[in-house]
């Protein structure tokens, strides 16, 4: 009954729910910080008194009156954002109004929507709301976003949007079934990641993130040894100082343990992330497509309909091959999807998953006859040069000015490891054409492969180099309304050929690209 009542009402403009204002307010507080959290770091580290391990702030009142100064500020604009901001449906348009000086209004059509997700943190949670985040292809943000609206009028909200969007398209069948997806009927779990699954996806996840951290910390302590040791002076050669305090040989065995800790420290960091990020994953498969839900503190709730996907994408590495799982990414034509940040990502899948997927996505894949190509040799010279001979070349001088030759040794041996890595390189890149699609696969410690149909191609683009001219050699680019694939270093002549056989495909092939 609530529900029909809301669905008469969606002409009438409304606010969305009071939370909404303390969502902006976090939201502005947010992008405060992460612009701003240099400056404010180095003004709380300027207030603390690391002899007395206590903080001066309080003797400051300058920085508390300009927090505060900031937090009014925020509360004030969020206030104002609430309440100039309606949003209603009007002629098959979601429509919003918004703005107090600058008013803006937003019309999207139900024909440009392709999809309608939710988002739940703990304040969402907490009150039993949820955003709402409506997207449309051909663009690199969402079209419209609702901070908090209660649940149920959410979902009546994306039933009642794709129904009207599926009389709007009769003439295609599985439009109607996304009315079904809405309403979260016939879809199958296909997999649901356990705790164990979680920390093998924490284990073999990229680290970098993790070292980063420590590392910014590790150059806060370095910029503050002063505090931390008296005797040392700015500008004083650090090795010599530790090496006089401490002797050489505690200093070795100082080092092994920090690099090992921060190993330790770095998978850790990726652990919590994994945590927070994919806790309760869970990965369903609809009649139209594919839906993702996960998040400890923040709910997030995606999908992906069939016909949107343009291509997909899985990887693995070192562990994830150890652990027997790949990276899946899902990449379809809608603003969430274009930003990298956005894009349909699912970690933990086992190779029985991404062929349930693959079969989805391409299902006469497996009937297919591919031909299988690698790339020119000549991509390990380039690479040499750039990745090897540039560096070298740099460390070589660092190392004649400071009279460093184990420095000059490792200058000297990184073109060498990069030869041997790029042999790796040039050997695992393989790509498989078939008359329906391609596949590609390439890497050096881990291998990542991405499947594309050709009637999802919108343009093709050869590329070359002033050497590649010379070697008649070029890169060869698929573009689609979610990314690009791209095959480098193969013969002119071949990129050519299958340039005009793509495009050929594309233009017989009667099927929309979405």
């Amino acid at each position: 009954m609530e529900e029909q009542q809301l669905n008469n009402n969606f002409s009438i403009p409304r606010r969305q729910s009071p939370i909404a204002i303390f969502l902006i307010v976090q939201k502005l507080i947010e992008q405060i910080i992460r612009q701003f959290w240099p400056i404010l770091l180095v003004v709380v580290l300027n207030n603390f008194d690391f002899q007395t391990k206590s903080s001066a702030a309080n003797e400051d009142p300058y920085l508390t009156r300009i927090l505060f100064f900031i937090g009014g500020l925020s509360a004030l604009g969020s206030i104002i954002a609430y309440f100039k901001f309606y949003y209603y449906i009007k002629d098959d348009e979601f429509i919003i109004e918004k703005g107090l000086f600058n008013k803006t209004k937003i019309n999207l059509p139900f024909d440009r929507i392709q999809t309608i997700n939710f988002e739940q943190n703990l304040i969402h949670q907490a009150f039993n709301v949820v955003s709402l985040e409506i997207d449309s292809a051909g663009s690199t943000q969402k079209e419209i976003s609702l901070q908090a609206i209660r649940r149920k009028e959410a979902e009546a909200i994306r039933a009642f949007i794709m129904t009207e969007k599926a009389k709007l398209t009769p003439i295609n069948p599985e439009i109607e079934t996304i009315v079904q997806e809405a309403q979260e009927e016939n879809a199958a779990l296909l997999m649901q990641l356990s705790p164990f699954d979680l920390l093998k996806i924490g284990i073999s996840q990229n680290h970098i993130r993790g070292l980063g951290i420590i590392m910014g910390f590790g150059f806060w302590m370095f910029q503050t040894l002063e505090d931390f040791f008296p005797d040392y002076q700015r500008g004083d050669n650090i090795a010599d100082y530790f090496i006089k305090d401490l002797g050489f040989g505690n200093i070795l065995y100082f080092s092994t343990y920090l690099i090992v800790a921060l190993i330790v420290f770095s998978v850790l960091i990726s652990l919590v992330m994994t945590v927070f990020q994919h806790f309760g994953l869970a990965f369903f498969r609809s009649e139209v497509g594919f839906k993702v839900r996960s998040g400890l503190f923040t709910k997030r709730e995606a999908s992906a309909n069939i016909n949107k996907i343009q291509l997909i994408r899985w990887e693995d590495s070192i562990l994830k091959r150890l652990f027997g799982i790949f990276q899946l990414g899902l990449f379809q034509a809608s603003s969430a999807a274009v930003n990298t940040r956005q894009a349909i990502s699912v970690p933990g899948c086992y190779a029985h998953q991404i062929n349930t997927v693959r079969a989805t996505y391409f299902p006469a894949e497996q009937n297919l006859n591919y031909s299988i190509h690698g790339i020119s040799p000549l991509i390990i010279g380039r690479r040499v040069l750039y990745l090897g001979g540039i560096p070298m070349t740099i460390l070589l001088i660092n190392a004649y000015l400071n009279q460093a030759i184990p420095l000059a040794i490792m200058a000297l041996l990184w073109p060498v490891f990069i030869y041997f890595t790029s042999k790796i390189f040039h050997k695992n890149w393989k790509f498989h054409l078939s008359e329906a699609g391609i596949l590609t696969e390439h890497g050096i410690l881990g291998t990542q492969f991405t499947l594309l149909k050709w009637y999802k191609v919108q343009a093709v683009k050869t590329k070359q180099s002033i050497y590649q001219r010379r070697h008649e050699v070029a890169d060869l680019y698929f573009y689609t309304a979610a990314g690009s694939v791209k095959i480098p270093y193969i013969p002119l002549e071949k990129a050519q050929k299958i340039t005009n056989y793509v495009l050929y495909k594309v233009e017989v092939d009667n099927r929309s690209w979405m």
